[in-house]
Formats: C-alpha cells, sequence, structure tokens
C-alpha cells in the first residue's frame, strides 16, 4: 500500500510513510510479536459495489492506465478539484486497504481474534457511493461493515449491528451517506466543523443531522466549533452521549474509523489529543460488543504524532494499563457547549438522552392547548417594545417570517429619517431557579437584547429588531427499541432560513428605508445574517458600522470572492468576542484579517454581558460617523 505515492513533485500529507512509520513503531515497542497478523487481499469488485456505484470503478481503473505524463496532469487538477491523487497503482492499493480492512473486521466478528488494528491507506471515509474524495478512493470501513451486514444467516462473522465511531478531524461524510438510512449502522462522528467551514465543507456534519426517514437517531455528530479541542473535550462527549448511546444500540461489532490527525502536533488537525486521550478512548469502546473493536486507519499527517497515537490504541487492545490521565484539563466552554447540543438533537431518539435532558413527550391529546417557548418569547417581546418603544410586527409573510419575529419602530419609513439601527440577535437564554431563592421563579429567560433597542430609541433612531428564533417541529418519541418515531418534514437548515429572512427584512424594509445612515448589530447567529446581507447586497455606501457580539461560534468571514469588501470591512466594523471564545481558549494570539474585521476581546464571558457593553462600542461608531 506504500505504492499509492503522487506523481506531483511536491511532498503530499497523505504519503507512503504513514503506514511505515507506525508499524516500525509497533515493532520496536514489542507489540507486533504479540499480535496475529491477518494475510490481506484485494477487495473484490461485488464488495465495493455494495457500498460504491460501478461507475466509480470504471472511472478509477480507466483513469489510472493512462499515459504517466497524461495521468500526472489529470492528477493535479483532481488534487485541486476532489482532494485526490492518482498513480498507475493507485487502485490496486485501493483495494488492497479495502480488503484488508473487511478481512480483519470478519476475523474478530467470527471471534478468530479478540480485536485489531488495520494499518492501511489509502483511507476510506471520505469517499462517497459515487465519489472518491479527501485523499480517499473507496471506503473501507463502509465495505467492510456493509459486507458482515449482509452475509447469509449462520455465517460466523454475520453481525446485525455495527457502531462505526470516527474520531477523525474531518467529518466522514462518506460513512454517514453509505448508511444514512440503514438503522443497523450508529455512525458517530468527532470533527472540527466550524460552521461546516472545515473540510468536506459542507452542513452534513451539523448535530442536526441525525440520520435518514428510516434511521433517525443512527448519525450522531458532534461538531466542535473551532480547533485546540483536547483529551477532555474528547472524553466528556464519550462519557456525555456517545458511550450512553453505544450501550442502548448494543452493537455486534465496533469499527473506529481512526484518523489520527486530531492528535497534537498534526499540521492540519490543529486539536490536541494526546496518546493518552486515543488510548482511554479505545478503553471505553472496548466494553462494548464483548469487546470485539477494529481500529482502521483513516488520517493523520504527521508521522512523529500518528505513530505514537497509533501505539497508545494497540497496547490498549493488547491490555496494557492505561497510561495516566493529562492533568490539569478540563472540558473547554466551547466542547461543553457544542455536546450540551448534540444531546439535546439526540434526545427524541435514545431513551439514555431523554434521562440526562429531562426530556418530557409532548402532549398525546390534540384537545389540549400547546405553544412553543419561543412563540410564547416573540409574543411577550413584541408586546414588551409595543409598550416601550411603539414598535410594530413586521408582517409575517408565507414561511419566510414567524408572527412577531422581525418589529420596526414607524419612524422607519418616515421621510426625512436619517439614521436607523438593524439589529439581528439569538433568542435569551433560559435558566433553572434556585429553589432557595425566593426571589428568582422556578424558570426564566434572561436576555439582554432589549438593552440595545432601547439605546437606539434613546437616540432617536428608527430600528429594525429581528429575532433569529424558528419555531422547533414536534418529535414524537420511540415507544421501544424497535419502534422509530415519523420521518419529519423536509425543512431548510436554520442558517439558510435565516440567511433568507435576513435578506427579506433587508429588501422590503431597510432598502425602502429614507435612512441614509445604517448600523448593523449582530448578536449570536444574528452575526451570520448580517454578514450574508454585506455578502449578498450593496450596503457598503449607506452602512456606517457592524458591531457583532460573538457567541461560542467561529467569526464569520467576508466571502473569499468579495475581495471589494475585505478593506471596507476591517474598517467599519467591531466583532466582539467573549473572553473565553475558543479563538482564544486555544490561541492566545488576537486574531486578525481583514476578513475578520476588528476583533476585540472583552472582559466578560457571558455573551449577553459582552452585549450590554456594545453600546459603548456603537457610541464610538456614532461619534465617528457624525
Amino acid at each position: 500500500m506504500m505504492m499509492h505515492a503522487t506523481l506531483a513533485d511536491d511532498v503530499h500529507p497523505e504519503q507512503p510513510q504513514r503506514i511505515a512509520c507506525i508499524f516500525e513503531m509497533l515493532q520496536r515497542n514489542g507489540c507486533i510479536d504479540r499480535m496475529v497478523r491477518i494475510p490481506t487481499r484485494e477487495a473484490l469488485r461485488r464488495e465495493i459495489e455494495l457500498v460504491h456505484d460501478p461507475p466509480l470503478w470504471d472511472s478509477f481503473e480507466s483513469i489510472v492506465q493512462l499515459p504517466v505524463e497524461e495521468l500526472k496532469a489529470y492528477s493535479k487538477d483532481l488534487e485541486i478539484k476532489s482532494s485526490l491523487y492518482l498513480n498507475p497503482h493507485s487502485t490496486f492499493c485501493a483495494r488492497l486497504a479495502c480488503g484488508s480492512a473487511m478481512e480483519i473486521c470478519s476475523a474478530v466478528a467470527a471471534s478468530y481474534v479478540r480485536n485489531g488494528i488495520a494499518i492501511v491507506r489509502p483511507p476510506g471515509h471520505h469517499a462517497e457511493p459515487g465519489s472518491g474524495t479527501g485523499f480517499c478512493l473507496y471506503n473501507n470501513v463502509a465495505v467492510a461493515a456493509k459486507a458482515l451486514l449482509e452475509r447469509p444467516p449462520g455465517s460466523p462473522d454475520r453481525v446485525q449491528r455495527v457502531m462505526i465511531l470516527d474520531w477523525d478531524v474531518h467529518h466522514g461524510n462518506g460513512t454517514q451517506r453509505a448508511f444514512w438510512d440503514d438503522d443497523r449502522v450508529l455512525y458517530v462522528s468527532l470533527h472540527r466543523y466550524e460552521n461546516g467551514t472545515f473540510y468536506p465543507g459542507s452542513t452534513f456534519g451539523h448535530y442536526e443531522q441525525v440520520g435518514g426517514a428510516k434511521a433517525l437517531g443512527t448519525s450522531v455528530n458532534v461538531p466542535w466549533p473551532s480547533g485546540g479541542m483536547n483529551d477532555a473535550d474528547y472524553l466528556y462527549a464519550f462519557q456525555r452521549c456517545i458511550m450512553p448511546i453505544a450501550y442502548e444500540f448494543n452493537p455486534d461489532l465496533v469499527i473506529v474509523s481512526a484518523g489520527f490527525d486530531a492528535a497534537a502536533g498534526d499540521l492540519l488537525g490543529g486539536c490536541f489529543v494526546s496518546p493518552a486521550g486515543y488510548a482511554h478512548m479505545t478503553h471505553q469502546l472496548m466494553s462494548l460488543a464483548r469487546g470485539k473493536i477494529v481500529v482502521v486507519l483513516e488520517g493523520g499527517y504527521t508521522l512523529d504524532a500518528i505513530a505514537s497515537s497509533a501505539l497508545a490504541v494497540t497496547q490498549t487492545l493488547l491490555g496494557e494499563p492505561l497510561p495516566p490521565w493529562p492533568t490539569g484539563l478540563a472540558c473547554s466552554t466551547a466542547g461543553a457547549d457544542t455536546v450540551a447540543r448534540v444531546v439535546r438533537a439526540q434526545a427524541p431518539y435514545w431513551t439514555c438522552m431523554r434521562h440526562s435532558l429531562d426530556y418530557a413527550p409532548p402532549p398525546q391529546k390534540t384537545s389540549i392547548a400547546t405553544w412553543a417557548a419561543n412563540e410564547l418569547y416573540l409574543d411577550a417581546r413584541a408586546a414588551r417594545l409595543w409598550a416601550d418603544c411603539q414598535m410594530v410586527p413586521l408582517p409575517a409573510v408565507g414561511e419566510s417570517l414567524a408572527r412577531n419575529q422581525a418589529l420596526i419602530t414607524p419612524s422607519t419609513m418616515v421621510p426625512g429619517t436619517s439614521t436607523l439601527l438593524v439589529f439581528v440577535h439569538d433568542m435569551g437564554t433560559w435558566h433553572v431557579g434556585d429553589p432557595d431563592d425566593p426571589q428568582r421563579p422556578p424558570l426564566f429567560l434572561a436576555d439582554a437584547a432589549d438593552t440595545i433597542v432601547q439605546w437606539a430609541r434613546t437616540r432617536g433612531f428608527a430600528c429594525v429588531d429581528l429575532c433569529t428564533t424558528l419555531p422547533v417541529p414536534v418529535r414524537p418519541l420511540r415507544n421501544s427499541e424497535r419502534e422509530k418515531p415519523p420521518p419529519r418534514p423536509d425543512a431548510p437548515p436554520h442558517k439558510a432560513v435565516l440567511e433568507a429572512q435576513a435578506l427579506y427584512v433587508w429588501d422590503n424594509v431597510c432598502a425602502l428605508s429614507p435612512a441614509q445612515q445604517i448600523f448593523f448589530v449582530g448578536f449570536g447567529s444574528g452575526c451570520d445574517a448580517l454578514m450574508h446581507i454585506i455578502a449578498n447586497r450593496v450596503v457598503q455606501d449607506r452602512v456606517k458600522a457592524v458591531v457583532q457580539v460573538m457567541g461560542l461560534h467561529p467569526i464569520p468571514l467576508v466571502p473569499k470572492q468579495r475581495q471589494e469588501l475585505k478593506s471596507w470591512y476591517l474598517e467599519h466594523s467591531t466583532v466582539l468576542c467573549p473572553h473565553r471564545h475558543p479563538l482564544y481558549e486555544w490561541n492566545e494570539q488576537q486574531a486578525s484579517g481583514k476578513r475578520l474585521g476588528r476583533v476585540q476581546r472583552a472582559d466578560a464571558s457571558d455573551p449577553s454581558q459582552v452585549l450590554l457593553h456594545a453600546t459603548d462600542v456603537l457610541n464610538m461608531w456614532v461619534n465617528k460617523s457624525a
């Protein structure tokens, strides 16, 4: 499998030495002598086509037969389009990698060996049914799992349920796609996500991507909002949601898509998982499926890091004592927030998640009146801002806006209005009160958004207020392990809906307002909505300042293709980050760059507290624009 190498002159991250250095590390530390070596073989076409479309095989085989110079040029274009390279031996190596994964999974499933590790390349978890991408030709793990699930009854290696745990720093889009509607496979992925901008660059790895209509809850995504995640973040996710779901799923076999690019020191991953962290994760997974676990190599591109990480995993599989847990580590704010969102997304489908969330089923009798919490919030906010600021709702049009979601002051459209504040923000945060504190109700919502509206009122500015809250569909619970809830109606992702709402408000209110001086203020997910307006509408002549108050998610960037916006945004923006924003938790250097705007680190860690002080920044911009 080391024959798969780039024809380009430069060294490629997915280099042959990746598997050589791992094997040598295991050999030096006496692991190989204690292990059974499983003979490899090439995967057959009919086996690969259990997952992949037939044209994919034909396409790869025709490409690798091109003359070398022609193949070199083709591979260069393929690298740009699909992050993939080919040489004359690539498909042979890919068949060996796939066949190796199949053989070792079969041996473990049949109890020929207790567990195993497959040191293979090219990797596979990005390979979709119809395409190879992301250094991957065929999906080794998916083909191996599907082959065992399709074995005839009575076969010693036949399994009924497989758990695939993907700790590669990139989302395994191909594996998730292969089993999207197959409830026999539980796919769990921990990966850098960054609002879908981190490779493979789609929203398919979002925590709300929970599986197809026939397999809801069998895709579990833990999408880290930034780099810098460490052992404590990963183990917190294991303990809080991954292992409880795994126990409830009760797999017959566990396969680990073991990319080691989240390891400390990896050039592409930017995370800090130690060899000890990988060992502890492996140890927890060994408690499943009567210890039947197979670790299959995926990514990992710094040789020392992948070798030491693979050694720790292998020693754990061999039953050696676990290395000491790194001292002084705690789960980050961003990590805990991400895991909490995963728990909420999975609660409708797993009993263990409902118990940890105190999840209550919706009323079953249709005669009982019910109200969504976000609707109550919007109604109360509309009543309050009418009384205080005479703001009125923008009429809801179709499904574009919910009732009372967008509020405006009447002066917004009155001739002579000179200044308009556009405020796009999240709903406040729900809190459980202290039973020993009579001043706090049992359940209350804390919301700092009124501060910005009141500031605009004291200045005599017109105001448009858009709350990003969206109706949450009711998700019936499963009554038993085998019963699945009915499929949810297809709905666009939250981000796409919010972007459409923001453009609707701009086109139908802001663009028509006589105000020649506009100030943008974003809070939480509202920051991305404002950036969408900036990127898709001509606003530079009228928008005098953009103040973004971040939550715990990545800072929105000016699109790369809009070169003319970078300097304008840097000159007209202030981005306020909470003191414990992930940007600073793993990188103490302040962010910079025209695409980010002017980034300031606030003293407060609570985003709502940061919003309370945003008026000082607004005053600075108003005085500067006067």
